[in-house]
């Protein structure tokens, strides 16, 4: 008897039920939170090597074997390509397949959703401070097809992103089986053995885990994300035959760089650190810079990665003229991911002035195709700048201080500067370079050179990083948000649900009774139908008594006791149940209130103040993430500011 398509949508419902209930009991947890990253690092493996094959078969298909810009391990093979098809165009294929490719990403983004635009990474940290970590699975699948096109077709961008993303999808989604404390630290985990599975580099997909993700180092934590980066790097390496020791074949050379005369050259390695930290926080201004202006084009979105592929194009037969090189060698260079010339930088096979221009081309490059849209990642086009403005740098340093180590050495360190500088993770830079590269006697300056390129990226930026400038522009104070575990905290685990409330048309003599009676320092205004309309404050009150005093002596003059909506404020800061505390944090902070209602729709479902926050954190165990916290209904006082919080003022709203 054939299925009727209403069945079949209750079918997938009662699954879909039955997942989110097979929730593992507290006591297991710890064993669950195992298995589990076990399981993610086997998904996030088998996800490397199914995001390499995915590049393959593009660049197959666009390039047969004339290009090679996903840098795959696989066999290029003969078969018919757009690019021996598009052979009448000449040079300009190098711009009209990129612009294709481009158009392919938009047309993705535009039948999914606009998560799969750029780098990945300020997606999965939106899920993981907005959202409780959860990222639908169906990302993976959109994000391994779209990044897959677009650095296939050339884009300059990395294969990072999008595996940290793939990862985090499926962390997000194994962790719907334990407590939604937990979803953090599991998509944490399935981004570092996204990292560890692609680029053969545990230690430093852990890092970036700790580092950049999480920013917290609790033993549960490091216990998840450990399981799951080795597995997946257990999982890729023999796939992709990767090394069992440390380094991958693209980054490794003939020589073994160290300290010539450290007297000499610390000195020289500080005064790189200074010039990364330029060169860093000059990238993530020109890669915001130009989002921001493909964000304000008027024209259709899945064209605008279109636009940024034909002018990464453009770029390339710049490239030419400035290198004095064939456009196939030139696209060669500058398209994709770019791991030839950082070999060669590393090498020693370039010369200062092809350094400088590949640095600034493959900086304008990377930032058209991700501020234009496309998908892709930052960590190999940060290597690529930075092994060249470190190739350039040791040239020079060579010439003019004969003795010095070549300059092959001031370009692997300039690698880990640069991603420190952007990415504002130090320790993560540090370990990665090396487990690429294979170069520990190097490590000295490139702790020096990463810590002081970071600092000084930092002040220039305000704090902000390439991966969390994107979470400012949407109004999130990301840099200041660690405050023990608070962001695992949701509005709805504290909020008080019981508000007093007053409605509009309410006088106003008797709202400043409400709120003496009651003892808070503020109550929402709401409409009939229960939606919010205002909120009014002690302050507000008391201010327009003290300025309406001899009026309200008279009890003729209606004006003198006016609508409670007319007093109190209209423009109210607001938050949602499922947003974490650290977001409230921050809208107190920055709206100088005391108080925030919570609204589902319109609708006041709750409220949360500045005792309620403080109460939480106190809740929060010092040893590990927080337990859920009951909602409290309508405690004695939990409206209030008793406890640690000044009465209202003037500008709490």
């Amino acid at each position: 008897m054939p299925q009727h398509p209403s069945d079949e949508s209750t079918l997938r419902a009662r699954i879909r039920r039955a997942i989110r209930t097979a929730e593992v009991e507290p006591r297991y947890e710890d064993i669950a939170m195992n298995v589990l990253a076990v399981a993610i690092g086997v998904v996030a493996g088998l996800g490397a090597v199914v995001f390499r094959v995915g590049i393959w078969v593009v660049q197959e298909l666009l390039y047969g074997t004339s290009l090679n810009p996903g840098n795959v391990s696989f066999a290029l093979v003969p078969v018919t390509n757009a690019f021996d098809l598009l052979s009448p165009l000449g040079p300009l294929r190098y711009a009209a397949i990129p612009a294709l490719g481009g158009l392919l990403v938009g047309v993705v983004v535009l039948l999914t959703t606009d998560a799969v635009k750029g780098h990945g990474v300020p997606s999965v940290l939106d899920a993981m401070l907005n959202r409780g970590g959860r990222i639908s699975p169906k990302i993976a699948l959109y994000k391994t097809l779209a990044s897959s096109v677009a650095i296939g077709s050339g884009a300059s961008l990395g294969r990072e992103g999008p595996i940290i993303q793939i990862g985090s999808a499926a962390g997000s989604f194994f962790g719907r089986f334990v407590r939604s404390r937990h979803t953090r630290t599991l998509v944490a985990a399935g981004a570092a053995a996204g990292i560890a599975g692609t680029f053969n580099t545990p230690i430093g997909g852990i890092m970036f885990a700790l580092e950049i993700l999480l920013a917290e180092y609790y033993l549960g934590h490091v216990i998840t994300v450990v399981l799951a980066a080795l597995t997946a790097t257990a999982v890729a390496r023999p796939i992709l035959e990767f090394s069992p020791t440390p380094g991958i074949r693209e980054f490794l050379v003939p020589a073994s760089y160290q300290l010539v005369t450290p007297a000499v050259e610390l000195p020289i390695y500080l005064l790189l650190g200074a010039v990364v930290g330029l060169v860093g926080a000059g990238l993530v201004k020109l890669l915001y810079g130009v989002e921001h202006f493909f964000e304000r084009l008027d024209a259709p979105g899945y064209l605008k990665p279109a636009l940024g592929g034909l002018l990464l194009g453009v770029s390339v037969l710049v490239g030419t003229v400035v290198l004095g090189v064939a456009p196939g060698e030139a696209a060669g260079l500058l398209l994709g991911v770019g791991y030839g010339v950082v070999h060669r930088s590393i090498d020693g096979g370039f010369l200062f002035g092809a350094l400088v221009a590949l640095a600034v081309l493959k900086a304008v490059g990377f930032s058209l195709s991700v501020g234009s849209g496309s998908s892709g990642g930052v960590f190999s086009p940060s290597l690529f700048v930075g092994a060249t403005v470190g190739g350039a740098f040791g040239l020079a340093v060579h010439a003019l201080v004969p003795g010095t180590a070549p300059s092959g050495a001031y370009a692997l360190v300039g690698m880990g500067g640069i991603f420190a500088a952007t990415a504002g993770a130090p320790l993560t830079a540090i370990i990665i370079i090396f487990e690429l590269t294979g170069q520990y006697t190097i490590i000295l300056p490139l702790l020096m050179v990463s810590v002081v390129g970071s600092e000084i990226a930092s002040y220039l930026l305000n704090g902000s990083t390439i991966y969390t400038q994107k979470l400012r522009d949407l109004g999130y104070t990301v840099q200041e948000r660690r405050i023990g575990s608070i962001e695992d905290v949701h509005v709805a685990d504290v909020m008080t649900t019981a508000v007093d409330t007053v409605k509009v048309g309410t006088p106003l003599s008797e709202a400043v009774n409400r709120l003496r009676d009651t003892d808070h320092g503020g109550l929402p205004i709401v409409e009939a139908d229960e939606s919010l309309a205002g909120i009014v404050v002690q302050s507000d009150a008391q201010g327009y008594l003290t300025e309406n005093i001899e009026a309200l002596d008279g009890d003729d003059d209606p004006a003198a006791d006016p609508p409670v909506e007319e007093v109190g404020t209209r423009t109210v800061v607001t938050t949602t149940p499922n947003s974490n505390l650290l977001h409230v944090v921050d809208a107190m902070e920055a709206a100088d209130v005391g108080r925030v209602p919570v609204v589902d729709g319109a609708t006041v479902v709750g409220i949360v103040t500045r005792s309620d926050v403080l109460d939480a954190y106190d809740d929060i165990p010092i040893e590990s993430a927080v337990e859920p916290m009951r909602c409290r209904r309508g405690d004695e006082g939990a409206q209030s500011e008793s406890r640690a919080a000044p009465p209202a003022a003037a500008g709490d709203r």
